[in-house]
């Protein structure tokens, strides 16, 4: 899971570019496969001998278009940017037509990461739902669909989070 791209002023989110390209030659010098995730459960079932990874990205920041989606677009490598939907557009987020752009890619799946990102585990369960409502029908408006991928903000959930996912029919949750 990464977030930032060469931000150095944000280090506990940040990679350096480089680096990245590093993490990346590794993983496919050791003949770690890449999981599309618009085939992510065939991927799991399918060839259970193989090593595999799916590379996800959090919050759609900036740095993540102008320094990583370059080098994953030249070599169409699959993953999942999840986007919290309130943020698009703001200072150092991309923008709709920046993930418009991104979505288009049959190697790339666009997940949602609720609309506020924020510490929603201490927040109601009501104003929860209300949140990820908000944001499930903001990205079907702006890229057609929403995600059966839902990346929890912060990493954290409770059981009735967990459950109000699963009820909002994602498929997958990450944390």
């Amino acid at each position: 899971m990464y977030h930032r791209f060469e931000e150095n002023k944000y280090p506990s989110t940040n990679i350096r570019i480089e680096d990245f390209k590093d993490h990346l030659k590794l993983i496919q010098d050791e003949g770690v496969t890449f999981i599309n995730a618009n085939n992510f459960e065939d991927s799991l079932l399918l060839k259970k001998d193989e090593r595999k990874i799916l590379l996800t990205i959090d919050d759609a920041f900036l740095s993540f278009y102008k320094n990583a989606w370059p080098i994953l677009k030249k070599d169409k490598i699959p993953f999942i940017l999840f986007v919290s939907t309130r943020e698009v557009g703001n200072f150092n987020y991309m923008n709709w037509n920046q993930i418009r752009e991104i979505a288009k890619e049959e190697f790339v799946h666009i997940g949602n990461h609720s609309h506020s990102h924020e510490y929603l585990i201490d927040e109601d369960i009501k104003e929860i739902k209300s949140d990820i409502k908000n944001s499930i029908q903001i990205l079907k408006k702006e890229i057609g669909y929403n995600s059966e991928f839902f990346s929890y903000p912060f990493g954290e959930y409770s059981l009735d989070f967990k459950k109000l996912i699963k009820d909002l029919k994602f498929r997958y949750a990450f944390g």
